[in-house]
């Protein structure tokens, strides 16, 4: 049997026999279907080998995903990444030298001047001017 809204009630009423169904279409029970198993990370699903994580001194690792090596870094790349990544109890924004330090400044002084800024904007929408 077939169900429409009326029209005039506007409930869900069988149709009549002179009516033909909006979707003339047979109700297919549903299929079952298993979910995935859950895999987790093993050797034929990575990318990533023991070999290739560490490579062996001399040896180039690869992009992923092609025999392409990386190329090789720079000395000055070299250098820096040893500055940045010594242990002295330096802040990382500040390992650069005086530079780091002087660019550190000003942008705490332009902070300090907006935040003023909004300061005076609000106070000045906030307290009416006298006349």
């Amino acid at each position: 049997m077939y169900h429409q809204l009326s029209r005039v009630t506007g409930r869900l009423v069988a149709a009549t026999n002179l009516q033909s169904p909006l979707f003339p279409v047979a109700p297919i029970a549903l299929q079952r279907v298993e979910p995935p198993s859950i895999q987790y990370n093993t050797a034929h699903l990575s990318t990533v080998t023991e070999a290739s994580a560490c490579p062996a001194p001399g040896k180039r690792r690869l992009i992923p995903g092609t025999n392409i090596p990386y190329p090789p870094v720079s000395e000055t790349i070299r250098k820096r990444q040893e500055l940045f990544q010594k242990d002295n109890d330096v802040p990382v924004f500040l390992k650069g030298g005086p530079v780091d330090g002087i660019l550190y400044r000003f942008t705490m002084a332009l902070c300090i001047v907006a935040l003023a800024g909004i300061a005076h904007t609000i106070y000045d929408h906030a307290v009416p001017k006298a006349k």
